[in-house]
């Protein structure tokens, strides 16, 4: 498989496998008021749904990664304008990539919880590495929108708008009530990957 068709796979498909494993199949109350406690009752409530949920939202986002990964790293390797910016979002995606890959195996974890107490301490722990999360996904999607308006080796509006995410998702760290901000920012990120995915797969055909 070319590196080119594995980028646009990886961003394409893992957009599509993660929104519907974490929309529709997820248990989630639902609510931002939810508790660690309420989230865990709802992955123990259903386990065997719950793992299929986590293996689709987790796992498309880690394939999501890589493939900004491989755009950030082909964009490192230059001289381009963008490539410094593309050298710290590469990082960024790698560590996006383990951290996931921890709190899948953290929420699994809870899943399989043999009381609501340990389900809960374990739910507490996957909730603590949402700030490291939203954290790094702003400044990777930051970085590689400047990279790529700076490079210009995509269309500008996909780099102002990974810009726009990064931006959504530093902001919403800074307070509860701003929470609203990382969820606008998530789906901005899922239609940055898209259309990053979608040019690269076009350019396949040059």
């Amino acid at each position: 498989m070319q590196l080119k068709m594995q980028t646009s796979l990886t961003l394409i498909l893992g957009t599509v496998v993660s929104l519907i494993g974490w929309m529709f199949i997820y248990p989630d109350s639902g609510s931002m008021d939810a508790t660690a406690a309420d989230r865990a009752a709802d992955l123990m409530a259903d386990p065997d749904l719950s793992k299929v949920g986590m293996l689709m939202g987790f796992g498309g986002m880690g394939a999501v990664f890589v493939g900004f990964l491989n755009i950030s790293r082909k964009m490192a390797s230059g001289d381009g304008a963008g490539a410094a910016y593309a050298n710290i979002s590469a990082l960024l995606s790698v560590a996006l990539f383990v951290l996931g890959t921890l709190v899948i195996g953290i929420e699994w974890g809870v899943a399989e919880a043999g009381s609501a107490a340990t389900g809960t301490a374990l739910m507490q722990i996957s909730l603590a590495t949402e700030t490291t999360f939203t954290m790094s996904c702003g400044f990777l999607m930051l970085l590689l929108g400047i990279g790529i308006i700076l490079e210009k080796n995509f269309h500008i509006v996909i780099g102002g708008l990974s810009v726009l995410a990064g931006a959504l998702f530093l902001i919403g760290n800074l307070s509860e009530g701003l929470a609203m901000g990382g969820f606008i920012a998530w789906l901005a990120m899922m239609v940055v990957a898209v259309a990053l995915g979608v040019q690269t797969l076009r350019s396949t055909d040059n």
